[in-house]
């Protein structure tokens, strides 16, 4: 197929997707039925199949790299310029059309397996599914929304990439080894996991001063289209709360009187935005601007609200209070919702789970606590109960013990039976697995340093033979 062929194509497509979006947008409701998400799940998954055929075909024509190929000017005649400056102007028309069809196509494909994911699996959220930008058009969304949205667009991407301890890479050895009958200090990294035996078998005997582990930095969700999507769309799903929020505390914080100076200020300040084309100022309309700034300061100055070069410190303090209860509510709220559904998302499902789900594509399938140290849920300290639960789902299976409900056991050890029942899990089931691990030592020992209450495991503890508990510790270094 020509590129332009399928340049069209795509264009057409995600205009189709374009409406498909505005009529998801429009149809949100708590109360639709299953029928339309079975409806919309099998509407998802048609669109997905287009939208990877148009990918594939696009990368396989070099639209992610269409300059390859156009090869090195050498040796033109001057004849040869002006036709040469012509045909330059459209290829860089062509190289953005390319580019510019592929990154939607991509952002597109994402939000049909976000949207797939959460409508697929019980721990969903299926009001983003209506918000999702299924079109690619990331970009305009975010061009033609307010300032304050874009900057708490800004701090979700920034929680989304936060980065914590990842896997081991290699370490760094301090030591002191004899060469040539004078002891000499060396430091080396080293990538073999038994580092022991490499120095030994490449210095000898050795005297190890220092080891230092080197750990990966893994972003919690590693594929960039992934966040900017996800942080757009908690955005749009939840801005209507964001805005009642923020209108309310408003009406309790800023006095009739702050009300009406900021009224006054809004509609006197000049909008720069409408004399800026592409964040460049034209040069003939800047004698127009500064004449439009010098009226704008005597109307400012008119209304009482302008004296001596600043804004009266009343109209001040309450820009500044207006300023800090919008960014305070556009983030919170949106964070309270992630933080929710990224918690459930961990909480409920196995490794073996998370590493199939398409809810959050790219999400660490088990992260550190400092990825997830923004996560803020009323009641809940998220990040331990999912250390916890994380650890043990590493170490029940050298005991043969089922990792299934243990989000109930992490909730419990943390928090307690209301915690437990408030996320779902059935106290007989996770008391069986309690009823299993309590005998452990080493579990004790590992959850102790958690910081956990080992009283809450110690009483389901009924076996009282030492013998029986040295067996079970055993059974952990087969």
């Amino acid at each position: 197929m020509d590129s332009s062929v399928l340049i069209r194509r795509c264009n057409e497509f995600l205009e189709e997707l374009s409406k498909f979006r505005e009529e998801m947008s429009s149809k949100f409701s708590e109360n639709l039925d299953s029928d339309f998400y079975s409806n919309l799940i099998d509407i998802l998954s048609r669109n997905l199949k287009i939208l990877e055929d148009l990918k594939e075909k696009m990368e396989l024509q070099g639209f992610d790299t269409p300059f390859i190929g156009v090869g090195k000017l050498k040796g033109c005649d001057e004849e040869d310029l002006y036709e040469i400056k012509s045909y330059v102007s459209y290829l860089r028309r062509m190289v953005d059309e390319k580019k510019g069809v592929l990154e939607r196509v991509r952002y597109a494909i994402v939000s049909h397996r976000i949207a797939l994911g959460h409508l697929k699996e019980k721990e969903g959220n299926r009001r983003i599914v209506h918000f999702l930008p299924y079109d690619g058009s990331n970009k305009n969304i975010l061009f033609n929304m307010p300032t304050l949205f874009v900057r708490t667009y800004k701090r979700l991407l920034n929680i989304l990439e936060s980065e914590g301890k990842g896997i081991l890479s290699s370490v760094t050895i301090t030591f002191i080894v004899v060469e040539d009958g004078k002891r000499k200090l060396k430091r080396i990294k080293i990538e073999d996991e038994n580092y022991e035996e490499y120095l030994k078998r490449n210095y000898g005997d050795v005297l190890i001063t220092s080891i230092k582990k080197n750990y990966t930095k893994n972003k919690l969700i590693s594929d960039s289209y992934v966040r900017k999507t996800l942080a757009l769309s908690y955005l749009l799903a939840y801005w209507n709360e964001i805005e009642r929020k923020i209108k309310k505390e408003y009406e309790e914080k800023l006095s009739e009187h702050q009300k009406e100076l900021i009224e006054k200020y809004r509609n006197t300040v000049l909008d720069l935005r409408e004399d800026v084309e592409g964040g460049v100022i034209d040069i003939r309309a800047l004698e127009e601007l500064k004449i439009k700034r010098i009226r704008m300061r005597e109307e400012l100055e008119r209304l009482g609200i302008y004296k001596e070069g600043k804004l009266v410190e009343e109209l001040e303090s309450a820009l500044r209070v207006e300023k800090e209860i919008s960014e305070k509510f556009s983030y919170s709220i949106a964070v309270e919702y992630l933080s929710q559904d990224i918690f459930k998302y961990y909480l409920y499902k196995t490794p073996d789970e998370r590493s199939k789900s398409s809810m959050f594509p790219s999400i660490l399938p088990t992260p550190s606590p400092l990825n997830l140290r923004w996560m803020e849920i009323e009641g809940i300290d998220p990040v331990n109960v999912l250390d916890v639960k994380f650890l043990l789902e590493k170490e029940l299976p050298k005991y043969s013990i089922s990792i299934k409900d243990l989000g109930g056991v992490a909730l419990y050890l943390i928090h307690g039976w209301d915690e437990v029942q408030r996320y779902g899990f059935r106290r007989k089931d996770v008391e069986e697995i309690l009823k299993d691990m309590a005998p452990i030592d080493r579990l004790r020992s590992l959850l102790s340093k958690k910081g956990v209450d080992i009283k809450k495991l110690e009483r389901y503890d009924s076996i009282k033979r030492e013998r029986t508990k040295r067996f079970l510790d055993a059974l952990s270094r087969l």
